[in-house]
């Protein structure tokens, strides 16, 4: 059902879904000593994780969070995805409250990589429940047999600092890295980029952030044209569009392909951009991601000199910095006990045991540079089947992120950050409840009583907030 047409069944699903605004002291990041045997292992630093550490530890819990990186953030950090790709109901309003919220409220809209870095850390750092592991890559997951499954009964990392490796052992498990790497450890089932379609294994393209000085934003802000430039406008700290500008532009590479601008003011008065997609590129693959940031690093100053004589406010333009990670799209796509599909985006299905709302149109980055999109931008609010959380035919694994199941047209939608926050939130709280009844993940996905404890433990968490479709 569409909720645009159901405004009761609109209300009732987003109070299960929003979540008050917490507030936490600001503590400095710490590496912290590992538990022994915590509840919940959560494998990832990336947003998703600290949201699934986070309320795991509030709802009780003992948590190791486990970060690949020497940071928390993932994508926002490293990447340098420095604004939201936001989740709106047809008037505008957010159709999510939840850890996301909070997160939102400390960062704004557009924000630094160094405000997320510090946000995360300090979230995590004030919960008591959580230990945090940094620099920990996970290379093993060691599964035992469970009632003809498989159970991750623990996982091995290896530190990328010393090469030293230690198993953390766990009840539950949330794999909240970006590719799904615990899932495909342990022997989860997937598909690589569109593989899903029978044309071939290739993921959307990636994009290297980058940041421009000396752009004059006032210049830039009042001088958008939709007719001379296209689809597109300012707002605040944003601007995005330019299709009309850059449809004459040529890349020096043949697998790069600029289709738009999408650019943010950020506090220090540096605008980033998004805008170099590089097709053709192995998400999984350290060397193909390094030749993706040579090659925009490359054209990126080609770039910004044909844009100074199209552009207001980019007169004087030139490079700042360049992120140190590139922003990777889509890798894989684990099999689940559901699947979340393009039909169920486009046609804002809300299955009955949704445990999150999203409705970020379907943005397909380009495969290949002959490709066209393949919807329209337009949004329709749809929910998130925990099913699809859980990879199928292992027992205690939950999955918060990208990598979740879901065709590749339908993750075009699903997988921006904010819906991944929404699942790690939704994870916790499950793993929280089948510590409680002794059930695993599988299990509970057949237990209508004990996902509505779900839901209702989401809904709580709002007690404070505000129907945000009302």
């Amino acid at each position: 059902m569409n909720p645009s047409t159901s405004p009761a069944l609109r209300r009732i699903v987003t109070a299960l879904c929003a979540a008050v605004l917490f507030s936490s002291p600001a503590i400095a990041r710490a590496q912290t000593a590992p538990l022994a045997v915590p509840d919940i292992l959560v494998v990832g630093g990336t947003p998703a994780g600290v949201a699934a550490a986070v309320t795991a530890a509030r709802a009780g819990e003992t948590v190791v969070l486990a970060s690949g990186a020497d940071d928390l953030g993932g994508t926002l950090t490293d990447a340098m995805m420095d604004q939201w790709d936001l989740n709106l109901a047809p008037d505008g309003a957010s159709v999510e409250g939840g850890i996301f919220a909070e997160i939102y409220a400390r960062l704004g809209d557009v924000f630094m990589p160094s405000a997320a870095e510090r946000t995360f850390a300090d979230m995590a750092a004030s919960e008591p429940n959580i230990s945090v592991r940094y620099d920990a890559q996970p290379v093993e997951a060691v599964t035992t047999p469970e009632a003809g499954d498989r159970r991750v009964a623990g996982v091995t990392f290896r530190d990328t600092r010393s090469g030293a490796l230690d198993t953390i052992r766990a009840a539950y498990v949330i794999d909240a890295t970006d590719s799904g790497d615990v899932a495909a450890l342990a022997g989860a089932r997937y598909d690589l980029g569109r593989q899903d379609s029978g044309i071939d294994e290739r993921a959307q393209a990636v994009t290297e952030m980058f940041t421009l000085d000396d752009v004059s934003w006032p210049a830039l802000s009042a001088s958008y044209d939709p007719v001379r430039y296209g689809t597109g406008g300012v707002l605040g700290r944003r601007a995005w569009g330019y299709a009309n500008v850059v449809r004459e532009y040529r890349p020096a590479f043949s697998d790069i392909v600029v289709r738009d601008l999408n650019l943010g003011l950020l506090p220090d008065g540096e605008v980033s951009v998004n805008a170099i997609d590089v097709c053709g590129i192995d998400g999984l693959d350290p060397k193909a991601l390094e030749n993706a940031k040579e090659q925009t690093e490359i054209e990126a100053p080609r770039l910004i000199s044909y844009l100074r004589d199209r552009v207001p406010g980019f007169e004087d333009a030139r490079a700042g910095i360049y992120a140190p990670d590139v922003y990777v799209r889509e890798t894989r796509h684990i099999s689940g006990i559901e699947r979340l599909t393009t039909q169920d985006v486009w046609e804002g299905r809300i299955p009955a045991d949704s445990i999150g709302l999203a409705s970020y149109p379907i943005d397909l980055h380009p495969v290949d540079p002959s490709d066209e999109p393949a919807y329209a931008p337009v949004r329709h609010v749809y929910g998130i089947p925990f099913g699809a959380l859980v990879p199928r035919g292992i027992t205690n694994l939950l999955l918060a992120s990208p990598a979740i199941s879901a065709s590749h047209l339908a993750s075009g939608s699903a997988r921006v950050i904010p819906t991944t926050i929404e699942e790690g939130e939704a994870d916790a709280f499950a793993a929280a409840i089948a510590q409680h009844h002794g059930w695993n993940f599988a299990a509970l996905t057949e237990q209508a009583r004990l996902l509505a404890d779900v839901r209702h433990d989401l809904a709580k968490s709002d007690a404070h907030g505000e129907s945000r479709l009302a």
